[in-house]
């Protein structure tokens, strides 16, 4: 695992091996330690310094604040992003499973060099529509993971992004595999011992994925120490979901 990093001002960016990063540190002039980590991950359509809103957010709260590019995105582009949206209009199962898996399974890789790099300190991971799909699924492959905060995004790779109304084309053998592998609905024993906060939208159909979710959690807790916190707000349609305004009131460990 390699890094060449370079310094932008209040951001830093850097390339761990094929994962292109940026990052906020708090507190830059007193040179207080940070309290904790937050690994942020976009929505599909969204490079990461599209996320610096959200990064200054949390560097406020005295997290260091980290975010990267999906596959196919940002600086891992193979091609316009209009083109990349019609693949998944016309083939969703294969193009989009593939593209989560891959980079789900980023995030321990990221993890693991921001504990090395800023402390084994209180690690939280969250994001934005398929990049809270992305959040939950990579969450436990993770060890020690705080809090994960999943904002408008499914349990279920079954259910269509925002944009896309259909669940077009089929999955060649590696996106199968992925989703059996990763997809968190087959996996809820897994998450008996973490803390999930979903922030949902009223009316979003993908939201729906997440009462059966819990459900499933719930069923095979048997005591298990996690926690899953649902918090409604209004429809999507009238919020916009990308400015973290809307929601950021509401996620207990950045309001408190």
């Amino acid at each position: 695992m390699t890094a060449s990093i370079h310094y932008l001002r209040p951001y830093h960016e850097a390339r761990l091996d094929d994962i292109p990063l940026i990052w906020k540190l708090p507190n830059p002039d007193t040179g207080e330690a940070p309290t904790g980590i937050t690994i942020h991950i976009p929505d599909f359509g969204q490079r990461r310094e599209d996320t610096v809103q959200l990064l200054d957010l949390i560097a406020g709260t005295g997290r260091v604040a980290v975010s990267l590019d999906l596959q196919r995105h940002g600086d891992r582009r193979d091609g316009d992003f209009r083109d990349l949206a019609q693949e998944v209009r016309d083939d969703y199962a294969r193009v989009l499973w593939t593209l989560m898996g891959e980079t789900v399974l980023d995030i321990p890789t990221v993890t693991t060099w921001a504990r090395h790099r800023f402390g084994n300190l209180p690690l939280s991971i969250e994001g934005v529509g398929l990049g809270g799909d992305i959040a939950l699924a990579s969450a436990r492959l993770v060890s020690g993971v705080d809090e994960i905060t999943v904002i408008g995004g499914a349990a279920s790779w079954a259910a269509p992004l925002s944009g896309f109304d259909r669940l077009s084309g089929r999955p060649d053998t590696r996106a199968q595999v992925f989703r059996q592998m990763l997809e968190p609905m087959a996996h809820a024993a897994d998450y008996t011992n973490l803390r999930v906060h979903f922030v949902r939208f009223h009316g979003d159909a993908r939201s729906e994925t997440l009462d059966r979710f819990k459900s499933l959690v719930l069923e095979q807790s048997h005591g298990g120490m996690g926690q899953i916190v649902t918090t409604t707000l209004r429809s999507a349609q009238a919020l916009d979901p990308h400015d973290a305004s809307v929601w950021w009131p509401h996620v207990a460990s950045h309001a408190a």
